[in-house]
């Protein structure tokens, strides 16, 4: 299987270097690339996922394939200039952190049965290392926050609609609470049980994916966000709510 795929990759690699295709340009469907290249449909999703986390394609589900000439943002550049121009808008946005979770909990809900029916099998993998690092981590809490935006995050590419990984690319840098998972800054918020919690919550999604079912999915990020909304609503009204060092109401 990982030899095919590799081979497919690389096929996949030459025809776009040989075609000159323009940023934007579509490559075919997932049907039309399997024909073309006699492999299934499921060594297609895999190359495509591939390329499209080296940032060379992305796939719009039910539209196809799209060359990319660049790759997209990384979490590396959440910071960048181009990222805070793009973010202007919504740090104009006249609302608080908690609306901005309940933004965050109807996307990440609905992204969660996505990625159960349409991940491939690399993606489903990327999820469950995902959460693995983050629970290998608990005593490092500098590398927690990265290490939960790169779970939500494998969460929404596995979606393959190319809306969602954007949005989520763009907008969690807005949504996402930093840092989230400091029992310095959050002494009351942040505790040990709350962390442990947190990595069974993971493993019921990624259990809730692998299953195939979108309602099981849908079910275990809603009880997840759901678990973290509740937490930050109880203290996020007096002088001294933990959420001060996040954001603040307008």
């Amino acid at each position: 299987m990982d030899s095919l795929t590799g081979r497919t990759i690389q096929a996949l690699k030459t025809h776009i270097g040989n075609g000159q295709f323009e940023s934007g340009a579509k490559l075919g469907s997932l049907a039309e690339l399997s024909e073309r290249f006699g492999v299934s449909r499921t060594v297609i999703r895999e190359a495509v996922s591939a390329l499209r986390s080296d940032g060379i394609v992305e796939s719009r589900h039910g539209v196809g394939v799209f060359f990319r000439k660049r790759p997209g943002p990384d979490i590396e550049d959440a910071n960048s200039l181009d990222a805070n121009i793009t973010l202007a808008p919504l740090a104009r946005l006249q609302t608080s952190f908690m609306d901005l979770l309940e933004l965050r909990m109807a996307f990440e809900v609905h992204a969660a049965g996505l990625a159960a029916v349409r991940r491939s099998w690399s993606q489903e993998s990327n999820i469950w290392n995902a959460a693995r690092a983050f629970e290998a981590s608990l005593e490092d809490e500098a590398a927690l926050d990265h290490l939960d935006f790169v779970f939500h995050r494998s969460i929404a590419e596995a979606t393959n609609n190319g809306a969602f990984i954007e949005f989520f690319s763009l907008m969690s840098l807005q949504i996402l609470p930093q840092p989230a998972f400091s029992k310095q800054l959050n002494p009351a918020l942040i505790t040990l049980d709350y962390i442990q919690n947190t990595v069974v919550e993971h493993r019921a999604i990624c259990e809730a994916i692998s299953s195939g079912s979108a309602e099981r999915a849908r079910e275990a990020m809603r009880a997840h966000l759901s678990r973290s909304h509740l937490r930050y609503r109880g203290f996020s009204d007096g002088d001294n709510s933990p959420l001060s060092n996040i954001a603040s109401e307008e």
